[in-house]
């Protein structure tokens, strides 16, 4: 995609951002572009936090106080039509004014001179309160400009004895990570960034399509690649697990601080893997210059805490640190498919469970079928049938019509309008919510999308035909009542600026504790048929979010919590708001259904998925053909894995169309298929 095409696909994705919430441009811009950049590993987190005063702004920030690392971020979103140029000046000039609010931030005249009810009042009193701990600050600059120089970044400088480095994001940087649906390009060069080549010993006689490496990285190396990429250099999965169980591990750093020397022996080292490789062999030695898209899939805890060491013990060297390194260079056609797979296996002896995996679950594919075959009621005033197009993998919905004509184009943007378009991560939001785990949802995308892939994976290995119709029928559901509700509170006169992801989590799980106790479901298919709610659920929406608002804030104040985001990822924040006293109203609840009512719809549910899932699986048997069954036949004489029942199945199958297996065995002929595959993929 060109910048020129992607600038306006972002155009249109802010517009309709801000329309659906009534946002103002910014914030719609900083919403869509941070959500893909955390999906990408670009950034660990986003919080919004507008604030603009005097020479001084500010629109979001995050913390990694085991890096001593504060995160500022500031928003430049131009309403042209065109995209616009930034120059280089105008670009230090927006650093200036995050910069000016952080020295600002560590004064205390300034902080007790700001409204304790701004949300900015909650970070400046964290940067006061933290400064000493502070050593870092990272100023990131995420634009819809192209910048005009050749110079993408400041380069960082020392101020204060803290480290302030720069990040931008420019049109021309988002397009390419954005626009391509890929994550940027990890480029290593040993000789540029350290001056040597790193000396490996080859594991294979090269013929592959996988080429195996064992080296022994310094660990001053393995630092400075960490801070240039961050998160990035982490395959997703073990991003995702080290994000919720992730802390600095006291074993690693106690070794780094007190026995580097036996750092090698006590560490098990990493796995990474990378799709190209520069070698050269001189006198039966071989040297490594370059790896790109160099990916760890196992040691991110160990790669994360020698980097913290560096950052938070000022003036520890690692110069004796040294990490043993497996290294598989993987072929770009195969990666997407073949690096989850080493990742997985090479984290099989930690105690990481299938929904660190989740990524590539079976979970999506299922919701993603739904989500296309499954039309939903045409809304007031429309004679056309939509989908809710569940988005499983970023970049999708764009994808869809990459290559389309015009015309075509705009018959799937009708089919499929873009305000109903749900990601992996808007999902996980919206269940997680209803299922009142509001302190879950209020960790961030990414911490609760790890939470949801617990509770998906949990119910999945014994109930996977619960997700089913009438499961996706409640996910929309659920989607349609929380944007309402984030519109809504954005209408509501006595809304605090800053807290409306927080109001809006919160007061939806309190209306449903209510429902729940009252011994109430929602009723899903009234919902699903209207596409819309009715005015005394919108009324009771309010009630409930604004006394959600008001117990937050004062939930804070009362526990000595002064940023009230923070107040809010606590589980005592959702214990004190779901004791609230508050009744439902007799006119609302002729909106819900009894609980009976309920599970008759999820026993059909389920029912009708087993149909479904028997019925696709025949087609997909009879479809493979006998001579396909008969190739899997002669792999499993050989495997032990096999059991004569499965060797029974496969008879059948290899018969077909003379013999036909009944749904049942075609389910298992199925697993029995996805056992081949992965087999002779491996």
């Amino acid at each position: 995609m060109d910048v020129d095409t992607f600038f306006e696909d972002l155009r249109q994705d802010i517009i309709l951002r801000a329309d659906a919430t009534e946002n103002f441009t910014d914030e719609a811009f900083a919403e869509v572009v941070t959500e893909y950049l955390i999906d990408s590993g670009s950034i660990d987190e986003f919080v919004p936090c507008k604030f603009i005063h005097r020479g001084m702004r500010v629109d979001g920030y995050a913390t990694k106080w085991d890096e001593a690392l504060l995160e500022l971020y500031v928003v430049d979103c131009r309403r042209g039509d065109v995209a616009e140029k930034m120059s280089r000046a105008e670009m230090v000039q927006v650093f200036k004014k995050a910069e000016t609010f952080f020295e600002k931030s560590c004064l205390d005249s300034f902080v007790d001179q700001m409204e304790v009810a701004h949300p900015a009042f909650g970070l400046a009193r964290t940067i006061l309160d933290q400064s000493d701990q502070i050593k870092r600050v990272r100023f990131y600059l995420i634009t819809n400009a192209r910048l005009t120089s050749s110079v993408k970044e400041l380069p960082p400088k020392t101020e204060q004895q803290r480290e302030w480095s720069y990040r931008v994001w420019d049109l021309e940087r988002l397009a390419r990570t954005i626009g391509t649906g890929e994550p940027e390009e990890i480029s290593v060069d040993f000789e540029e960034m350290f001056g040597s080549k790193l000396v490996c010993l080859p594991a294979d006689d090269g013929e592959g399509d996988i080429r195996c490496f064992m080296a022994v990285i310094p660990g001053n190396w393995l630092s400075q690649i960490y801070d240039k990429y961050g998160g990035r250099l982490l395959e997703q999965n073990v991003r995702t697990f080290l994000q919720v169980r992730g802390k600095v591990n006291k074993g690693i750093r106690k070794t780094i601080l007190e026995e580097p020397r036996r750092f090698f022996p006590y560490n098990n080292g990493i796995s990474a893997t990378a799709e190209e490789i520069v070698e050269e062999r001189q006198g039966g030695i071989t040297y490594v210059s370059s790896l790109k898209n160099l990916q760890i899939v196992n040691g991110g805890q160990t790669t994360a805490s020698i980097f913290n060491v560096v950052k938070k013990d000022k003036g520890v060297s690692i110069d004796q640190v040294s990490v043993q390194m497996k290294l598989s260079v993987v072929k770009p056609e195969i990666a997407a498919e073949l690096v989850p797979k080493i990742s997985r296996y090479a984290n099989s002896q930690n105690k990481i469970s299938d929904s660190d995996f989740f990524s590539n679950h079976p979970f999506h594919v299922v919701i993603e079928n739904i989500s296309r075959r499954l039309s939903s009621p045409a809304k007031e005033g429309s004679p056309i049938l939509t989908h809710w197009f569940y988005e499983r993998a970023k970049g999708q919905y764009a994808n869809a019509t990459a290559y389309s004509s015009p015309a075509k184009k705009r018959e799937f943007q009708a089919r499929n309008p873009r305000d109903q378009v749900i990601s992996k991560t808007d999902l996980a939001k919206y269940v997680q919510t209803f299922r009142e785990l509001p302190h879950d949802v209020s960790l961030g995308a990414q911490k609760n999308f790890a939470k949801f892939a617990d509770h998906v994976s949990g119910m999945w290995e014994h109930h996977e035909h619960d997700f089913n119709e009438l499961w996706f029928r409640r996910a929309v559901t659920e989607a349609i009542i929380f944007r309402n509700a984030e519109l809504l509170v954005l209408r509501a006169p006595w809304y605090a600026q800053g807290y409306r992801a927080q109001v809006v989590t919160y007061g939806l799980a309190f209306l449903m504790h209510k429902i729940h106790e009252a011994g109430y479901e929602l009723d899903v298919q009234r919902v699903w048929r209207e596409q819309s709610l009715p005015e005394i659920f919108a009324k009771t929406i309010l009630e409930c979010c604004h006394l959600a608002q008001d117990e937050i804030i004062s939930g804070a104040a009362r526990n000595n919590v002064i940023n009230v985001t923070e107040w809010c990822k606590r589980k005592p924040c959702w214990d004190q708001v779901v004791n609230l006293p508050y009744k439902l109203s007799e006119s609302f609840m002729q909106l819900l259904r009894t609980r009976d009512e309920e599970q008759a719809d999820v026993h059909d549910a389920k029912h009708e998925q087993k149909m479904i899932s028997g019925a696709e699986a025949q087609i997909a048997v009879v479809n493979a053909g006998a001579a396909y069954w008969a190739k899997i036949h002669k792999w499993a004489d050989n495997n032990v894995d096999m059991k004569p029942s499965d060797l029974v199945l496969l008879d059948v199958a290899s018969a077909i169309p003379k013999k036909l297996p009944n749904e049942k065995q075609c389910i298992r002929l199925v697993e029995i298929r996805a056992l081949y595959e992965d087999t002779v993929k491996s």
